[in-house]
Parts: structure tokens; sequence; C-alpha cells
């Protein structure tokens, strides 16, 4: 599952999983390095099942992120 928002959002987010994960050790220090969209001002963050977004986050929430967030080099 995906969260798609603001760059700011997706980051808070991430802040928030490294917070209470703990990721700021000697193997993991970080859980996801938000994607952009590639032609729209989109930012998306893979979830970890075990952290909710903070309320008021207004994520879209996707399955699987489509393909234009992956262009071709067609």
């Amino acid at each position: 599952m995906w969260y798609i928002g603001t760059f700011d959002g997706v980051t808070a987010y991430n802040d928030k999983v490294n917070e209470v994960k703990h990721y700021k050790g000697h193997i993991t220090n970080n859980w996801a390095n938000p994607l952009q969209h590639p032609n729209e001002n989109r930012w998306a963050i893979i979830a970890n099942l075990g952290v909710e977004p903070d309320e008021g986050s207004n994520f879209e929430t996707v399955e699987k992120l489509s393909d234009d967030w992956f262009p071709s080099d067609e």
C-alpha cells in the first residue's frame, strides 16, 4: 500500500515511522524515500503497516502506484 500526498506530508510520515520504529541506528536509519510523480506535484511513500499517518494528512491510499509514476524511456 502507498500513501500519496504533498512532499511535506510524506516526509512527515517518514519521520514518524523512523521515530516509532527506531530507525536511527546502525542497520536501518530511514523507512523509505519519498517518490515524486514525474509530471505532477504529488509525492508517494510506501505505507508501514504498523504506523498510521497523522490525522489530517489527507493522503490518497492506493494498493499500487499506477504506471504513470514510472515513465518508460521509449
